[in-house]
């Protein structure tokens, strides 16, 4: 699939010479940060711009394609580097500016806009807080700092000075409304079209700068959608749209689509006249809801969707004159593989390809939809050979109470039909969010030192449906352990798994499931590894970000109630009794997300108890590990960890 064509050997030169790689991957190898972390194509087909990791930054090159050379390039050096980006027109790169806080390592987006050319010139901040400009004694308007983030919204393609964006103020109590502003992306010049209905959302457009709708949530943490009218906004009350997603619109149809949050039920396209009134179902998946919308190359109208059941999958509804066809061939000729394009030219002729899957991060190609040629272009991970990774298998088992529940198995290289291999489940976070098929650092890291590692999407996981949703509502400590641990049973029956040689580990609500599961289910378990993760649900409305918000308070009553006894009754910490087997905390010192106070209140108790845990908190580190160093001691701890108790013999030193 990778050849090195000349657009690799220019990037290249800005960085050392590769790692080589070895039979079994290494652990280095396998904590890096992507080199490649985005492709796209500008507007007319002439440039291409790469976001890159370079001397641990990310920065941004920009390429000529004919000839073939760099004709710019962002680095902004210091705390701060390059996040998402999009091309405004033709010459005109418009990109996220993320910082570093003095107490975090990881990069952190507060909203910042910076526009630079293709040929590196006009470099400027265009929104937030370091835009300002001073005004003395000009009448001439100039940009302002301004504290809030900014969405772009539209490009406003027919206008080659301005885009459309959607702005969030950096109001401590989340609570101030912000506006949709018209931005000069040359002088940083805005002008207000209109002021957000609600807290939290956006507006949509049409693509061509024409306002629909805009979201948000109201105090008690419900969605709001609003249609946009003549004076402002009006609350769109058709039953079958008021939790609905605008994803597109149908210029010659005038109608737009939006997905359906569908009580008890997966999600649903419709599309809706606004005009009649007339809304229609497109389609519905009957186990996965729409994880993103297919659109056609030119003119942007919806043609299918992407669906993660299990494995990730496609459906057209809409040939799009010929572009359904020709997907299903570049799908076939990628067999195996997850594509998506990240971008085309304006006239639909050309875009960059995404391919990826479970033993490849990511590949971008360029496509020539007229001759249907396919140029590769760059890797995000070239030290990486998809031959020595390993694969991911979706399975699904039937809960007690009859619920589908799907799962993820990631086997040591050559051992699927071993069977009885020692096993790290892999509870994911939220929990309102759920594990895919791709490429899982975890996972590799774990199947490459020998360990069989089971994923679950339990009851609570988002992309089911509602029905699966609501059923782990106020059951962090009930029917969702319920459900991890009879995925274990079952990959234990199913002859996978040695029930002898099993551990649980986790981050954030992963983190507190590895600690809750052993306490309800102690007989499953030789040790435990929580990471990042919550130990008592009370303290969440004391501490951290969620508690700061009325939406976040109102979150928390609806995921783990209000009761004292009943929250306490679900908390790791007040059940250390129950915890009769090796365990490991590890934390990031400046998490805000799950203050490092729960951390270290389940580290006291264990110790007040004579249950001394093993223990990592690293100092700058937020809600998850991002400094490679950082990760470096906390993989080699984990595998020390889990080699002491379930026998693998493979921690690198």
């Amino acid at each position: 699939m990778r050849f090195l064509s000349a657009m690799t050997i220019a990037l290249l030169a800005l960085v050392s010479p590769l790692a080589a790689t070895t039979a079994a991957v290494p652990l280095e190898d396998l904590i890096r940060h992507p080199e490649i972390h985005q492709v796209k194509i500008s507007p007319t087909g002439s440039h291409m711009a790469v976001a890159r990791s370079y001397e641990g930054e990310r920065v941004l090159v920009i390429m000529s394609l004919s000839p073939l050379k760099i004709t710019g390039s962002l680095r902004f050096r210091g705390k701060e580097e390059v996040g998402e980006f999009y091309w405004a027109n033709d010459e005109r790169v418009v990109a996220e500016v993320m910082s570093r806080r003095a107490a975090l390592e990881a990069p952190v987006n507060y909203g910042s806009l910076f526009a630079i050319n293709a040929d590196g010139s006009r470099g400027k901040n265009i929104f937030g807080y370091a835009a300002g400009e001073q005004q003395l004694g000009t009448r001439i308007k100039k940009a302002e700092a301004t504290y809030a983030h900014a969405t772009i919204i539209d490009p406003l393609v027919d206008d080659k000075n301005e885009i459309l964006i959607s702005t969030s103020p950096w109001a401590r109590d989340f609570e101030s409304h912000g506006d949709v502003h018209r931005l000069n992306i040359y002088t940083g010049v805005r002008k207000e079209v209109v002021g957000l209905p609600q807290v939290g959302g956006r507006a949509f457009t049409d693509g061509k700068g024409n306002l629909l709708f805009a979201n948000g949530t109201n105090r008690e943490n419900k969605y709001e959608l609003y249609g946009k009218a003549d004076n402002g906004w009006t609350q769109i009350t058709h039953p079958l749209l008021r939790s609905a997603y605008p994803v597109g619109y149908d210029h010659a149809n005038s109608t737009s689509y939006l997905v359906v949050d569908t009580p008890e039920d997966t999600e649903t396209l419709v599309t809706w006249d606004g005009k009649k009134n007339i809304v229609k179902k497109v389609l519905q998946h009957e186990i996965a809801d729409i994880s993103d919308i297919i659109r056609h190359p030119r003119t942007q109208k919806p043609l299918g969707v992407y669906l993660n059941p299990d494995y990730p999958t496609v459906q057209f509804f809409d040939e799009g004159e010929g572009f359904a066809p020709f997907y299903r061939g570049l799908k076939k000729a990628f067999e195996g593989y997850h594509i998506s394009f990240t971008s085309f030219t304006r006239d639909g002729k050309k875009g960059v390809l995404q391919v990826s899957g479970d033993r490849l991060p990511s590949d971008y190609f360029l496509v020539d939809l007229a001759s249907k040629k396919v140029d590769f272009l760059l890797s995000s991970a070239d030290w990486l050979d998809p031959q020595k990774l390993n694969p991911m298998r979706a399975e699904s088992f039937e809960a007690s109470d009859g619920l589908r529940i799907s799962t993820y198995l990631t086997f040591p290289a050559g051992t699927e039909e071993s069977g009885k291999l020692p096993m790290v489940v892999m509870p994911h976070g939220g929990p309102h969010a759920r594990d895919f098929w791709g490429y899982t650092r975890d996972a590799q890291i774990l199947s490459q030192n020998g360990y069989l590692v089971l994923q679950v999407n339990f009851r609570g996981s988002t992309g089911f449906g509602n029905q699966f949703l609501d059923a782990g509502k106020n059951e962090w400590g009930g029917a969702i352990q319920r459900d991890i641990a009879e995925a274990v049973q079952w990959a234990v029956a199913q002859g996978h798994a040695d029930a002898d040689r099993v551990c649980i580990y986790g981050a954030s609500f992963g983190g507190y499931s590895a600690l809750m599961n052993p306490i309800r289910y102690p007989e499953l378990y030789q040790c435990a590894a929580g990471y990042v993760g919550v130990y008592d649900l009370e303290l969440l409305y004391k501490k951290g970000d969620i508690r700061r918000r009325d939406r976040g308070v109102a979150f928390l009553g609806e995921t783990i109630g209000q009761d004292p006894e009943v929250m306490r009754a679900n908390s790791p910490l007040y059940h250390t009794d129950k915890l009769n087997l090796p365990l490991l905390i590890i934390h990031g010192a400046e998490d805000e997300r799950a203050p490092v106070a729960h951390a270290e209140a389940m580290l006291e108790e264990l110790e007040k108890n004579g249950k001394p845990a093993k223990s990592l908190i690293v100092a700058h580190e937020g809600h998850g590990f991002y400094n490679e160093d950082n990760r470096r001691l906390m993989y080699t701890q984990l595998l020390s960890f889990l080699d002491a108790n379930i026998g693998v013999g493979a921690a690198e030193q």
